[in-house]
């Protein structure tokens, strides 16, 4: 089975055979552009030539014909097609596109903002489709009158490949456009939007086979015709799966260029604050035996960042010009050790793309603060790690509070190279971390889906929980995870000084204007 995950600057390919072995692993990468200042856009037809190329060579490598294609697929991208064929009228929108916090105010002005999250789980910002189609309806208006449908990247692909526009429910659960208890497009919020129905791909399970290889694509991909491709989810769910992470209280955290923290659970959970998100992990999930068989929605809540290793990337670059890739990350590494924990009262406010959650400010923007004569850059590269932390910290806070959990967290992405790092986070928290060398986790997991959606009778959720084989256990230091209770406090305090100040200036800048 051929997991296939589209990513924000990666498609990623893996194979697996019927005992959950990975057997091949490819890999293509295209541009992230950046035409304006908060635009972040992908050309569709890049991550097409970076899908084909990828089940090109996994197909090579193929010791007998894969069973079928599941998918992955990067939350949060839009972008309009003038017709079925699904000529692309504009790039598309990703996750990290902050154009429509123009229409921000306009939207809370007129709307139940509070009775929207309760609905689909989404708080209000410019990540999620009903503010982007806003956007698109002010500042686009004839893109929208072209417009025979909205659709993501992945819907793009499966259509690519099938001649099928449909789009699963994980997926749709993370625009804000999905009705939660319904499992339908909210018609509320379409009105709000401005689109009909229509204009949406049909919703189909995560587990379904959504259609079959096309002669056209098995061409173009080197796969045989007819093959059976399922929907499968939205990046963040399958990589829940492919960490071996499916029941309720288990927890994982992944730290790559952004960051996440995600918490499985039985039944929606909406935070008071509207701090965090809900989202289904997949609509069907077989029960255990005990449970009389049968399948159940998983969901699961939490929230991203949006920098994580953006920031060490943003530190390197700076700071260490003279020294490429892993050599300089490696320097950063050993002059952070050198520096004791409170980076000698150096603090990184590291938004250098804006924020997600908790906070959901897409105009928060980084700063520096407790610079003096002393400091080096191994103090920048210091508090550059204590920043990302504090940051998955407040969304740690937003889920548990003052509460403590006992299961073990696993953490994947790239973080897991970098041991101090690792450990710094594990201290912040006050929980163990248990740092998991599993690369491609949303391929694999959308294999692992993909092998139980053709054998559902036979099958049982065992294989969809991978065994996992386990990492390094960070466990905190008593000590530093005292210090950094009350670093993070300061952090808090920080922020809000950064808040108001923005603000001012925000202010100073229209009234110049």
């Amino acid at each position: 089975m051929i997991g296939l995950d589209l990513g924000t600057t990666n498609c990623k390919a893996v194979l697996l055979d019927a005992e959950s072995r990975v057997r091949a692993v490819a890999t293509a990468s295209y541009k992230l552009q950046i035409p304006h200042p908060r635009a972040a856009e992908l050309d569709i037809r890049h991550v097409w030539e970076a899908a084909r190329q990828v089940l090109q060579e996994v197909s090579a490598s193929a010791p007998v014909p894969p069973t079928g294609i599941c998918f992955s697929g990067a939350m949060h991208s839009l972008f309009p097609v003038a017709d079925d064929a699904g000529t692309p009228i504009s790039n598309a929108m990703t996750w990290a596109d902050a154009r429509a916090t123009a229409v921000y105010r306009s939207l809370i002005a007129d709307t139940d903002t509070h009775a929207l999250y309760k609905r689909t789980g989404c708080p209000v910002h410019s990540t999620y489709h009903l503010q982007r189609l806003r956007w698109w309806d002010r500042v686009e208006p004839e893109q929208v009158q072209q417009a025979h449908l909205w659709v993501g990247i992945k819907d793009w692909i499966l259509h690519a490949l099938t001649g099928v526009w449909a789009t699963d429910l994980s997926l749709a659960s993370t625009t804000g456009l999905l009705n939660l208890q319904s499992l339908a497009w909210d018609t509320g919020v379409l009105r709000l939007a401005g689109v009909h129905p229509h204009q949406l791909p049909q919703l189909v399970s995560s587990s379904d086979v959504v259609g079959r290889l096309t002669p056209e694509a098995a061409a173009a991909t080197g796969l045989p015709a007819g093959l059976p491709v399922i929907a499968g989810g939205s990046d963040g769910a399958m990589a829940c799966l492919g960490t071996g992470i499916a029941a309720p209280g288990q927890m994982v955290i992944t730290v790559g260029t952004s960051g996440a923290v995600r918490k499985v659970v039985a039944e929606p959970w909406f935070d008071p604050g509207e701090r965090t998100f809900c989202y289904l992990l997949i609509d069907r999930f077989p029960l255990s035996s005990a449970e009389s068989g049968g399948e159940a929605p998983l969901w699961f809540i939490g929230g991203a960042i949006n920098n994580g290793g953006l920031t060490l990337q943003w530190v390197r670059e700076k700071l260490y010009p003279d020294l490429a890739g892993a050599a300089g990350y490696d320097q950063l590494q050993q002059d952070a050790m050198s520096v004791s924990p409170g980076a000698e009262g150096v603090f990184l406010l590291p938004y250098f793309a804006g924020e997600r959650s908790p906070h959901w400010a897409p105009k928060d923007r980084g700063m520096m603060y407790g610079l003096g004569m002393i400091h080096t850059r191994a103090h920048f590269a210091r508090a550059a790690m204590e920043g990302v932390a504090n940051c998955l910290a407040d969304v740690w806070d937003a889920l548990y509070g003052s509460e403590t959990t006992s299961e073990m967290v696993r953490l994947t992405g790239g973080i897991t190279r970098t041991p101090l790092w690792v450990q710094i986070l594990a201290d912040m928290l006050g929980v163990p971390l248990n740092a998991l060398d599993v690369a491609d986790t949303s391929a694999t997991g959308a294999a692992l889906l993909g092998l139980y959606a053709l054998d559902p009778l036979g099958a049982d959720k065992s294989l969809l929980v991978r065994a996992v084989e386990p990492g390094p256990v960070y466990k905190p230091d008593p000590k530093n995870h005292q210090f950094y209770k009350q670093h993070h406090r300061e952090y808090r305090a920080l922020r809000r000084g950064m808040v108001a100040m923005g603000e001012t200036l925000d202010n100073l800048k229209e009234s110049y204007e």
